[in-house]
């Protein structure tokens, strides 16, 4: 999800109000700005920087990979969300890898070391596959935020795996919308025509992308056994769509976190000790009631 000063989101609520058009055309090109690659976090460079490092083609652009841990081992994908890179995941990859399994990452395209001017569901889900061609069989796969929206609906297209993990996903196309709208401060009368104009102008004539990207009505087949996260207090991903995502898949397990937010939650120990338990055990998880 864009970046939005608190001075652009007072234009926008501003401009909402006397020219609601010019506010959502606007504001469309904002959502699809990705700023700067996020650099590696200090604590993540010891990490980042022993990783094997590859690369896949997506759409004529360069998705570099990342690869920890034995060759021989089975191996997880982890698929990180808008604004962030492979390298964020590095107290799971530590944490995978002593475990006994490899770990496979990659920075998505726009992000990281990568190539792109864009990124979003579709174009994760671009990638998710031809890292799986590369470098698969997974025997797990971890999303977080846009990254696990776009790995479950990987999973519901068919993608190969058995066990999953999604960490703050949205539930869909109009999910991401909403965040971004409230994040920009602009009123939810605007919602139908913002998400209108958008998959209308979605990059590359992408058709019927409002219907595709929806993990409610695509949702990961039960045979996977899935395991939702969710922090209380996510700005980002509104944690009423934890319990949703959770309902649609039958068998699923939903953890809920308080005070970890949208990002921190991928460095608490408890969450990284809980992905890990998801991810190594030898029956489906327990559903919580």
């Amino acid at each position: 999800m864009p970046y939005v000063p608190a001075v652009v989101s007072t234009g926008f609520r501003a401009l909402s109000a006397v020219a609601p058009p010019l506010a959502v055309r606007l504001a469309a090109r904002t959502f699809w700005r990705l700023g700067p690659p996020a650099s590696v976090r200090p604590a993540d460079r010891a990490v980042h920087e022993r990783a094997r490092r590859g690369a896949v083609a997506v759409d004529g652009e360069r998705v570099v990979t990342y690869r920890w841990g034995s060759p021989d081992a089975p191996a997880v994908l982890l698929v990180h969300g808008w604004r962030s890179r492979a390298s964020g995941f590095a107290p799971l990859v530590t944490a995978l890898e002593e475990a006994g399994l490899a770990v496979v990452a990659f920075d998505g395209l726009g992000h990281g070391g990568s190539t792109g001017r864009r990124m979003s569901a579709l174009d994760q889900m671009a990638a998710i596959r031809a890292v799986h061609d590369a470098e698969g069989p997974f025997a797990a796969v971890v999303g977080h935020s846009l990254g696990a929206l776009a790995a479950g609906l990987a999973l519901a297209d068919g993608l190969p795996t058995g066990r999953f993990v999604s960490v703050a996903a949205m539930t869909g196309f109009d999910a991401v919308a909403a965040s971004f709208l409230r994040l920009a401060g602009m009123p939810d009368r605007l919602h139908e025509r913002f998400c209108d104009h958008v998959e209308r102008t979605f990059p590359g004539g992408e058709r019927d992308v409002r219907a595709r990207i929806d993990l409610l009505a695509h949702p990961v087949p039960p045979r996977v056994a899935t395991l939702f996260v969710q922090d209380d207090d996510d700005r980002m991903s509104s944690p009423a769509g934890a319990p949703l995502l959770h309902a649609a898949v039958p068998g699923s397990d939903l953890v809920t976190t308080r005070g970890l937010g949208h990002n921190r939650v991928l460095d608490d120990p408890a969450v990284v000790a809980a992905v890990v338990a998801h991810v190594t055990a030898s029956r489906p998880a327990a559903v919580r009631r």
